[in-house]
């Protein structure tokens, strides 16, 4: 079956290139006001094919020869192209590459933060979906249909879904509606962010096999933690790999020339290592967080800590289907008013779990480049308010991380 996915270094080319045939679509559609969006798309995808050369896009070794011709581009917003599809050639006869990516973002701002407001919708197969998300992906859902069965061609045998940040949902969506409709799918997805609750991820972890999906993120990239829990990935084991780039987490990371460079030199998912989900003792922890010490704004080995910390509260409190359901990288972000209610709980179950409760706020406080506070202060409204502080500065900065991905072309 590993046969079957595709290289990293095409999914990173492929996912990058989107970007471009975005940007193309939108200029030609300027300089082109009167014309129909079908005719604008066909101006477009010739023009793409003739980049594609320019940039020597690695498609032919891969078994990818050529972009799509006039029917292969999908643009359905005037603002803004959704992707592209490349068609396979020799071995890969038959596998269609569907690439996407976000709205534009200045145009279409999907709230991410914290609160139980940010709106939920029924998606494919009947699972709840981030409303933003589903609204994008319903603008050409239809289309997307029409498209792929390829007006009554040969069935593909595979499809092969991918795309960067909020291209990466949109990738999650289409995965999920081909998969449901009978299709052979892969799943690609670059820091993308959570696109539905704890039952969409397991719905879709039952529908696509791990050894065909890869979920592709990097510690530093704030945009694969958010939106909060209930919201999960729809991955697991194997398919979660790590992408390493420096020790703070900030926006650069989310960039695929800076934070996912090294999949543009890859040829095995082996390159990359699987995503930890080790439970550490107390006295592991505690060690770690003294070896990091204080003055620790954003670093990355800190935040890790602080998931981990918080996991091994959740456990020992006897939390184990919330923890199930994230990995540790994530556990800070669960919802603010469940975790502000499990670990003031905790700080008064024993010393042992007051001084972890401690231990995670004042850390926290830390990441965020604030001062600590005591342990009188810790009460059940000051955990809340450090929590919604943490998770607010998370989203905020993911928004941004997305925003530099749509200009950074």
């Amino acid at each position: 079956m590993t046969n079957l996915l595709l290289q990293p270094k095409y999914v990173h080319s492929l996912s990058d290139f989107v970007y471009e045939a975005d940007m193309v679509f939108r200029r030609i559609k300027t300089a082109n006001p009167k014309e129909s969006i079908s005719q604008v798309s066909l101006f477009t995808s010739d023009e793409l094919s003739q980049v594609a050369k320019r940039r020597k896009l690695a498609l032919q070794e891969s078994g990818f020869g050529t972009l799509a011709g006039r029917s292969g581009l999908f643009n359905i917003d005037l603002l803004s192209g959704f992707g592209f599809v490349a068609h396979g050639t020799g071995s890969r006869a038959n596998e269609l590459v569907l690439v996407t990516r976000g709205t534009n973002f200045a145009h279409n701002k999907f709230d991410l933060g914290t609160n139980a407001n940010i709106g939920y919708g029924i998606g494919p197969r009947g699972n709840v979906i981030h409303r933003g998300f589903l609204k994008t992906f319903k603008s050409y859902q239809s289309q997307l249909v029409d498209f792929v069965s390829q007006g009554g061609a040969k069935r593909p045998s595979t499809i092969h879904c991918m795309g960067h940040s909020l291209g990466g949902a949109l990738a999650n969506l289409n995965a999920c509606m081909l998969r449901d409709a009978g299709f052979n799918v892969c799943l690609y997805t670059i820091g993308a962010p959570r696109v539905g609750i704890v039952s969409y991820a397991q719905d879709m972890a039952r529908q696509i096999a791990p050894g065909q999906i890869r979920r592709i993120a990097n510690p530093c990239d704030p945009v694969p933690m958010v939106p909060v829990f209930p919201y999960a990935h729809a991955s697991n084991g194997a398919s979660e790999l790590i992408v390493q780039h420096g020790q703070k987490v900030g926006i650069d990371a989310h960039l695929l020339h800076s934070g996912y460079s090294k999949m543009a030199h890859s040829s095995s998912w082996s390159d990359f290592a699987p995503m930890p989900n080790v439970l550490q003792s107390h006295a592991d922890l505690a060690r770690d967080f003294a070896r990091i010490g204080g003055g620790s704004m954003f670093n990355t080995q800190l935040l890790d800590l602080i998931g981990k910390l918080t996991k091994r509260v959740l456990l020992d409190m006897g939390y184990v289907a919330l923890v199930t359901t994230q990995g540790a990288l994530s556990m800070a972000f669960t919802a603010v008013d469940l975790l502000a209610e499990v670990l003031a709980k905790a700080a008064n179950a024993s010393k042992l779990l007051a001084d972890d409760v401690f231990t995670i706020v004042n850390s926290i406080l830390d990441f965020m480049g604030r001062a600590p506070m005591n342990g009188a202060a810790m009460t059940a409204q000051t955990l809340h308010w450090v929590l919604n502080q943490f998770s607010t500065e998370m989203a905020g900065r993911a928004q941004q991380a997305m925003l530099k991905a749509q200009k950074s072309v």
